[in-house]
């Protein structure tokens, strides 16, 4: 069933060794996706991704989202460093880009921002002393950002890239962010666990990605509750795109409990049905975290943040 993934993705690669969102894309996440779960075979078409993706750097060591976006860089820097660990690229990239995640961060981490969500806007309720990254600069943490450039920066730290007091230093206040920003019944969304006084219900892809860059960390009791949530509500998910995320998380958790393995093997067998029934697998996006949740359930998890 992984090899079916391989070969849609190499149907879907353009003759630039690009991936999009729509055909016609130069896109950076679906282009990433996709060498990561192809990065054990290296062929012709996956060295003309790499060297597209290398090529793409801002001089800043940020990555834009798409071919011809604003030079400011975005949240897929953390993906395409993880791309650059992942298949060995030349470490000079994956220091600017490792620079640049330590020197972004959410608005709130000023002290204007923090005063007005601290005093004036109280909508959304979260402690903005604690922040971690946001989609594009100048706008608020989010969680699926955040946890990608944790994830990132751990495997920086824990590959030896990158161990410095200032990695160590915005792992840990990434991780406090995702931490007080769960959902009060378990997991994540998109952004704040409770807004206007109404607690929000989590996401299975946000809940999951959020749990990845988080392993190790099972004794808090955020995450026990968060992996609670997720065994409880993935089963049956009918999207392969939260459902493969969904894998990855437990995959990363599986020796935690015997409920969690038993419901990894059952999601598992889930996702391959909906594969085999060509259910919404068909954007590379999808189709290259279906390839890599498949590697994740055999032992092999691009992800892993544990040292």
């Amino acid at each position: 069933m992984a090899e079916t993934l391989h070969r849609k993705l190499r149907l879907l690669q353009s003759g630039q060794g690009w991936w999009g969102f729509q055909s016609d894309q130069q896109a950076l996440e679906p282009t990433c996706l996709a060498v990561l779960a192809l990065r054990r075979s290296r062929t012709t078409g996956l060295e003309l991704a790499l060297q597209g993706v290398a090529n793409m750097q801002n001089r800043d060591g940020s990555w834009p989202a798409f071919i011809g976006d604003k030079p400011e860089g975005s949240w897929v820097t953390s993906l395409a460093v993880l791309t650059l660990i992942a298949t060995k690229m030349p470490s000079e990239r994956v220091q600017l880009g490792v620079r640049w995640l330590l020197d972004a961060r959410g608005r709130e981490a000023s002290w204007f921002w923090r005063w007005k969500f601290q005093t004036v806007d109280k909508s959304a309720q979260f402690d903005p002393a604690k922040y971690g990254w946001s989609w594009c600069p100048g706008t608020t943490s989010w969680i699926i950002p955040t946890a990608f450039c944790v994830i990132a920066l751990r495997q920086v730290k824990n590959r030896g890239v990158n161990e410095t007091a200032a990695v160590v230093e915005r792992i840990e206040m990434g991780i406090s962010m995702l931490l007080d920003r769960m959902c009060p019944a378990g997991g994540w969304n998109a952004g704040n666990g409770v807004a206007f006084g109404v607690a929000y219900s989590a996401y299975i892809d946000a809940t999951a990605i959020a749990l990845l860059a988080l392993a190790g960390h099972e004794k808090q009791p955020a995450v026990q509750a968060s992996l609670a949530w997720l065994v409880k509500r993935l089963p049956g998910c009918p999207s392969p795109y939260s459902l493969a995320w969904g894998v990855l998380a437990l995959a990363a958790y599986r020796d935690v409990s015997p409920e969690v393995g038993k419901t990894l093997g059952r999601a598992t067998d889930e996702l391959i049905a909906l594969i085999d029934r060509a259910t919404g697998a068909d954007d590379p996006c999808t189709a290259a975290i279906c390839a890599l949740a498949l590697d994740a359930a055999a032992g092999d998890n691009v992800f892993e943040v544990r040292a």
